[in-house]
């Protein structure tokens, strides 16, 4: 089966949870499984204005660990840090402390630190509850360090211990489909729904697994089923609105959008929301999401070349060209902004720049194919009927049928 074609991928936030017991702090992290190349960074996290330091150093393990527990209830990560610290250094066998300073690091985007603290725990003594938390959230750990590996283990030992833990289940699935083990992650997803039946994430992640393996129809009915049990997902939302924009019902696609806008506005939703306004002619409404995109996300280099592409079809060349020049400066080997930028400069006769442009979008994607014709059409219209052949050549060999039929054309 055939994957769901759609200008960029699929993109989604899953929640990575879990259920710490009353000694733990609770933890939920948000992951982003985005193959999009332009997702949004994690913040990091400000201690709050006027927020008191620690117990002074008489008071005891109970007092620096509460204290502990509640600046990070209220966000203060640092003087949770600090307050973990000095639990620590009264009883260095205190595993709960290990894993609650672990958080507040998490939060805080020191993962290598986190991660050092999840290891010490998990060599002490763990009650079950905690053993299972801890292995899981190491491997939340290292995931956000790119250790996929490492991240699957964990993930495993997790499960070993409690077989019914839902959420290992649901972010060994994203592992397993960061990997490409598609039929793994499917499967994982179903028994963290068989676990947690009324999981909306869960259904819209199962959604998306399926439309990557062609099943459109499943994929449909997952993401409508995360909308039925919360209807303020909006992931679920975007990612129906993408699918029924692939399947060309643009106006219920631009439904979803817009729902998804109402619960949690986004760039890429506004970028996505103004690729469908384009299908329905809508270019007005098109160009106003664009640009909300952009303000909302000065460097979104995908909106700049929609905007720009939009700007070509009503002829603002000139402007087009810097948008595409945006982009490009955002993303070097971009190679699509390239090949944009040349089309433009060719509508403007700027027949150099755009055989420029045409050869750098074919530096950063050899098989580009619709680069090489557009280059061998500069080259021909400009005299270089040899060069202009050879393009056209090396672009039916890639597959190019307009190319095979400029070839006829122009270089019998």
């Amino acid at each position: 089966m055939n994957k769901v074609n759609t200008l960029i991928i699929f993109f989604s936030v899953f929640f990575l949870g879990s259920v710490f017991s009353t000694e733990i702090l609770k933890e939920g992290v948000l992951l982003q499984k985005n193959h999009f190349e332009d997702s949004l960074a994690e913040k990091k996290v400000s201690p709050i204005v006027g927020a008191k330091t620690c117990p002074c150093r008489r008071d005891s393990l109970i007092d620096y660990f509460a204290a502990g527990m509640l600046k990070n209830n209220s966000g203060d990560f640092n003087h949770a840090i600090a307050c973990f610290t000095m639990a620590l250094e009264l009883d260095p066998s205190s595993a709960s402390a290990y894993l609650n300073r672990a958080f507040a690091k998490k939060q805080l985007m020191d993962y290598k630190s986190a991660l050092s603290d999840y290891n010490h725990a998990i060599r002490l003594k763990l009650s079950w509850e905690e053993s299972y938390e801890a292995y899981y959230n190491r491997g939340l750990t290292e995931a956000l360090l790119s250790d996929l590996s490492g991240a699957m283990a964990n993930f495993n030992h997790a499960i070993q211990i409690n077989s019914g833990f839902a959420d290992a289940f649901f972010n060994r699935s994203i592992v397993k489909g960061m990997i490409g083990d598609y039929p793994g992650e499917l499967a994982d997803i179903n028994k963290a729904i068989s676990l947690n039946p009324s999981d909306s994430k869960a259904f819209n992640s199962k959604g998306i697994v399926e439309s990557v393996i062609g099943d459109v129809a499943a994929a449909l009915k997952d993401f409508t089923h995360a909308i039925v049990l919360d209807k303020t997902n909006s992931s679920a939302y975007f990612n129906r609105a993408l699918l029924l924009d692939d399947m060309k019902d643009y106006q219920e696609a631009l439904t979803d959008f817009n729902t998804a806008i109402k619960i949690k506005p986004d760039a890429e939703i506004f970028n996505r929301r103004a690729n469908v306004k384009c299908r329905l002619n809508d270019f007005r409404g098109a160009m106003e999401d664009y640009d909300v995109a952009i303000k909302m996300q000065p460097s979104y280099y995908v909106a700049y070349v929609n905007r720009g592409c939009l700007k070509c079809d009503l002829k603002d060349y000139k402007s087009a060209i810097e948008d595409y020049t945006i982009a490009i400066r955002a993303k070097h080997d971009y190679s699509l902004a390239y090949y944009s930028r040349g089309i433009a400069k060719g509508k403007l006769a700027d027949h150099k720049g755009e055989i420029e442009d045409y050869t750098f979008a074919i530096i950063y994607e050899p098989n580009y194919d619709n680069a090489y014709n557009q280059r061998g059409m500069a080259k021909y219209q400009i005299g270089d009927k040899a060069g202009g052949c050879q393009d056209l050549n090396n672009a039916v060999k890639l597959g190019s049928d307009t190319a095979y039929n400029n070839l006829i054309q122009y270089c019998k």
